[in-house]
């Protein structure tokens, strides 16, 4: 794989973590590792969640 290839997949890793798109798969990782065989949110509850969290405790927001 060239160099060009290799940047382009790191730089699209970084726009996908920015972006959220993987915070869900994290999510699973996680609950598999640290609470096996317990249930798992679904993705749909899961956003609802963290938005419901993030609307409840607004931090570093400026709005």
């Amino acid at each position: 794989m060239g160099r060009a290839a290799v940047i382009a997949r790191q730089i699209r890793w970084y726009v996908a973590s920015l972006m959220g798109d993987n915070h869900y798969r994290r999510y699973l990782e996680h609950r598999r590792r640290t609470h096996p065989g317990e249930p798992v949110l679904t993705e749909r509850e899961y956003w609802r969640m963290r938005h419901a969290a993030a609307d409840a405790n607004p931090g570093a927001r400026c709005c």
